[in-house]
């Protein structure tokens, strides 16, 4: 949405280069990459070859890593931010946690988007990575040093794969729509959370 859009350029804006961790087949850096620099150089990340094609046709990032993200290794700071966009919550949360220390050296900045609190949501496409294994509030988050805004509206107006529960679905969307600035400040109350956090 505009919003999540409007957060990512802000926050990208300054990049030089960008580490997209679990980038899927669709990483939301295709619709906005037209307002970051030039100049920037960008590296996906993902284990699943049908999702890592698919982004690689789309040409979004400047290069592409088929690997698990707690396999990547990069020298100290090789990046101006890494990103994880819907992804922690499909780890253990002490996974997670392990991992951290890793991309606070690896990069000067890290954005996160994850559902507020836990999320139901089955294995599709056939990935076993689609599996939601942990969910993060904006506490959680807190304790370990990012700043959170909400987004998508408020939590209880959408559902699994952030559906929202309002039918029709135009309807639901438009409503949960309008309620998107009340979020952006209160992320509490939001669906999703969106967390940064500097590393010097």
């Amino acid at each position: 949405g505009e919003i999540v859009d409007k957060f990512l350029i802000n926050e990208l804006k300054d990049c030089n280069s960008l580490l997209d961790l679990g980038c899927g087949p669709h990483s939301p850096l295709g619709r906005i990459k037209d307002k970051l620099k030039p100049s920037l150089h960008s590296v996906g990340v993902d284990d699943f070859d049908p999702y890592l094609e698919e982004n690689r046709k789309s040409k979004i990032h400047s290069e592409y890593i088929k690997s698990n993200i707690f396999d990547i290794d990069f020298p100290p700071k090789s990046f101006d931010c890494v990103m994880l966009m819907d992804v922690i919550e499909h780890f253990e949360k002490e996974d997670f946690l392990k991992l951290l220390p890793k991309l606070e050296k690896t990069a000067k900045k890290i954005i996160i988007m994850t559902p507020n609190g836990f999320v139901k949501q089955e294995v599709y496409d056939g990935n076993e990575y689609q599996l939601h294994k942990s969910g993060w509030t904006v506490d959680d988050m807190e304790k370990i040093g990012f700043k959170c805004v909400g987004v998508l509206g408020l939590k209880y107006l959408r559902g699994e794969v952030a559906l929202p529960v309002i039918r029709p679905i135009i309807l639901g969307n438009m409503i949960s729509n309008m309620t998107e600035p009340i979020v952006y400040n209160n992320p509490k109350i939001a669906y999703h959370i969106h967390c940064k956090k500097k590393n010097r």
